[in-house]
């Protein structure tokens, strides 16, 4: 499909189709859908301005599919997805944007997304298995309202075009279930929790984090248990606006800031267990709780 076409492909209704081995040229988007099923497997989509890939309201599976450039790689509203292998480079955007959307992604790399993230769920139940997102604006992963499961993945260098701000993990009024996933290079926090957000966290590493390793404010909630933060910059964990702050089994290296930096307002609360880090400042502050924990076997 070569030329400035508005769409390659444009599904409506209970239509079904199923394209495999295609390349989009040109096109402002390759496939709209509204309603419908649609596959699309082995696909290769550049040169175009609008998202490479939209479905509203209908059944969208994609297999193996690389899209180069587009406002959005993939953008959704009240659909169902099934995603395994799929990269986005350079979208204007976000890498994928979902909204309304239930489905599962796999095997996913986005590489310098625009302002809107890497990848973005809006009132959305997703869950994303083995993902890479490199050089993201603003954020890696954004999720606002609905639930989010990440597994397997690694964020790396997060920043805005003033090099000033910039979260790997940025979660507000969500409830996430988060394991082994890496943020490193964060201009801004590692991991935020806000407005009213549930996280439980585990196995996570949090590399060179200017702000801060995990943050959580506006009277959001994490669970943390087996995290490692090294080189954090201005305090490795921070609690302010009545956010909840609960980690067991933390490891801190090179640390240039506090351990702990918390504003101690109406519920803010930090409970800490089993750490092992050099510094302590912080750990004074009346709203933080230090308890040695279990011992091994």
């Amino acid at each position: 499909f070569m030329g400035p076409y508005e769409r390659g492909v444009r599904l409506r209704g209970g239509a079904t189709v199923r394209l495999e081995g295609v390349c989009f040229q040109g096109p402002r988007m390759a496939l709209s859908q509204e309603g419908g099923v649609a596959e699309v497997e082995r696909a290769g989509v550049s040169e175009g301005a609008g998202p490479a890939f939209l479905s509203v309201d209908g059944t969208l599976k994609l297999v193996d599919v690389r899209v180069q450039g587009h406002e959005y790689g993939l953008t959704t509203n009240g659909a169902r997805v099934s995603v395994r292998g799929f990269t986005s480079e350079h979208a204007m955007r976000a890498g994928l944007g979902l909204t309304t959307t239930t489905g599962l992604l796999e095997d996913v790399v986005v590489k310098d997304a625009g302002t809107y993230g890497a990848l973005q769920f809006t009132n959305s139940d997703m869950e994303v298995r083995r993902f890479r997102l490199e050089g993201s604006r603003e954020y890696g992963v954004v999720a606002v309202q609905g639930r989010l499961r990440l597994r397997d993945g690694r964020i790396l260098g997060v920043s805005t075009a003033d090099g000033i701000a910039g979260d790997g993990l940025h979660l507000r009024q969500v409830e996430a279930d988060v394991e082994a996933v890496t943020v490193q290079g964060a201009k801004g926090t590692c991991v935020l929790a806000a407005q009213r957000a549930r996280v439980a966290l585990r196995g996570a590493r949090l590399l060179s984090c200017e702000l801060a390793a995990l943050s959580v404010d506006s009277k959001a909630t994490v669970e943390a248990r087996d995290l490692e933060s090294h080189g954090a910059g201005e305090s490795v964990l921070l609690a302010i606006e009545e956010g909840q702050l609960r980690v067991d089994a933390l490891t801190v290296k090179d640390a240039r800031g506090p351990l702990v930096s918390a504003d101690c307002e109406g519920q803010t609360r930090v409970r800490l267990t089993r750490v092992d880090a050099s510094s302590t400042r912080g750990l004074d502050a009346s709203c933080v709780q230090v308890e040695a924990g279990p011992r091994p076997p």
